[in-house]
C-alpha cells in the first residue's frame, strides 16, 4: 500500500468525531487503561488464577498503565488524529487476549475485559467505525476454545453462547441510543443557528460564520457582506396586521435566497433585516450580487398580493480586505453603505464609502 493510500484510509476514520467529546472520551480511555492494569495485577494475588507467566501480565499492566496516564496528561484528544485514538482502542484487543492466556484461558475472569472495548468503541464512535469492534469481541469471547482444551469440557462454551450475543445487543443498544443522541443535538443545533419565521439562518450563525472567516490569523480574502433593509416594511404591518408582516418577511427571504449562490449564507437578522455573507468574490462580482438581491426582493414583493403598498430594498456592500479586516469593521462599512442606499433613494445597492469617493 503506498503513503497516499494510507493517508486517504486514515483520512476516512472519523474517530471521536463529535469535538466536545474528545477530551472526556480521552479521560475514560485513561481511566479504563488504569483500571485494567490495577484489576490484572490484583488478580496475580487472587486465588484459583493462573500466575504462571506473571512476569507477562505484570509488563502488560505496566505498559496499560503507562498508557493510561498518557491519555490523561499528555495525550491532546481535542486536536490529535483519529487514528490515535483507535489505536488506542483497538490495543485493548492483543493486551486483553495475552491477559487471558496467561491467566488461566477459559477460566480467566480477564475474559470480561472485552466490555470496555465493546461500552468506549460503541458510545464514542459512529456505527460504521463502532460495529468492528462489538464483532472483535465477539470473536475474542470465542478464542480460548481454540487453544484451551478445558474450555469445552467446562461450561465455557455455554457461556460463549450466551456472552457472544450480549455483547452484539449491548453494542447495539449503546450504538442507537447515542445516534439517537447526536440526532437530537444536531436538530438542536440546526433549530438554534435558524430563523424559525423564514427558514433562513439567524444572527447568531452569520456570526459565527463571520468570525470563521474573517480577523483570524488566516484572514480571508474577497469575503463579501451585504446587508439589506426592507423599505416601507411599517406599512404592511400598519395595512395588513403582523400575518401580512410575516408573510413579506417570508417572501423577502425566499426571494434572498433564491438570487444567492448555494455557497453564499442569507440570515435574517431580525425585524426587516436580512444579510448575506459571500465567499471569493470580488469588488465587482460583489456589486453584482448586491443588485441582483435587491431585484429580487423588489420581485418577490410584486408577486405579493399587497395592493397599496410597495415593499423594497436598501443594502450595502462591503469586502475584506479592502473595505476591513475585522468583522466588526466589515459590518459597519456595510451598514454605513446601506445607510447611504436609504439615503439617496432606497431600492438600490450603495458601495462603501471608500468605492463611492474613488469614483
Amino acid at each position: 500500500m503506498t503513503g497516499g493510500a494510507q493517508a486517504s484510509w486514515l483520512d476516512r476514520l472519523g474517530g471521536l468525531a463529535i469535538s466536545e467529546e474528545r477530551r472526556l472520551a480521552g479521560r475514560i480511555a485513561g481511566a479504563l487503561y488504569l483500571i485494567g492494569a490495577g484489576t490484572a495485577l490484583t488478580m496475580l494475588v487472587l486465588p484459583h488464577v493462573e500466575r504462571s507467566h506473571w512476569p507477562v501480565v505484570v509488563a502488560l499492566a505496566l505498559a496499560g498503565a503507562l498508557w493510561g496516564v498518557a491519555c490523561l496528561t499528555v495525550v491532546p484528544w481535542e486536536r490529535a488524529p483519529s487514528a490515535v485514538s483507535h489505536l488506542s482502542t483497538f490495543a485493548g484487543f492483543p493486551i486483553a487476549i495475552t491477559v487471558v492466556a496467561a491467566t488461566g484461558g477459559a477460566s480467566s475472569p480477564a475474559r470480561f475485559y472485552g466490555l470496555f472495548i465493546v461500552i468506549y468503541a460503541a458510545y464514542f464512535y459512529g456505527p460504521r467505525e463502532a460495529m468492528p469492534y462489538v464483532a472483535g469481541v465477539m470473536a475474542m469471547q470465542m478464542l480460548p476454545l481454540a487453544y484451551d482444551g478445558s474450555a469445552t469440557a467446562g461450561a465455557y462454551l455455554a457461556e460463549t453462547v450466551v456472552l457472544a450475543p450480549t455483547y452484539a445487543v449491548l453494542g447495539a443498544l449503546l450504538i442507537a441510543g447515542k445516534s439517537v443522541l447526536v440526532r437530537l443535538r444536531d436538530d438542536a443545533t440546526a433549530l438554534a443557528h435558524r430563523d424559525p419565521l423564514t427558514g433562513l439562518a439567524n444572527r447568531r450563525a452569520l456570526m459565527e460564520t463571520l468570525e470563521r472567516h474573517v480577523g483570524g490569523r488566516r484572514s480571508r480574502e474577497h469575503l463579501g457582506l451585504v446587508l439589506l433593509d426592507l423599505d416601507n416594511f411599517k406599512d404592511v404591518n400598519t395595512t395588513f396586521g403582523h400575518q401580512g408582516g410575516d408573510r413579506a418577511l417570508a417572501a423577502a427571504g425566499h426571494g434572498l435566497l433564491g438570487a444567492a449562490r448555494e455557497s453564499d449564507v442569507v440570515a435574517r437578522l431580525g425585524g426587516d433585516e436580512f444579510a448575506v455573507v459571500a465567499l471569493d468574490l470580488d469588488e465587482p462580482a460583489l456589486r453584482e450580487l448586491a443588485e441582483r438581491l435587491v431585484a429580487a426582493v423588489r420581485s418577490a414583493f410584486d408577486d405579493l398580493a399587497l395592493p397599496g403598498v410597495r415593499v423594497t430594498a436598501s443594502a450595502g456592500y462591503a469586502g475584506t480586505p479592502a473595505d476591513a479586516t475585522t468583522v466588526e469593521g466589515l459590518i459597519g462599512v456595510a451598514d454605513a453603505a446601506m445607510r447611504t442606499a436609504k439615503l439617496v433613494g432606497k431600492d438600490c445597492a450603495a458601495p462603501p464609502l471608500r468605492l463611492a469617493a474613488a469614483s
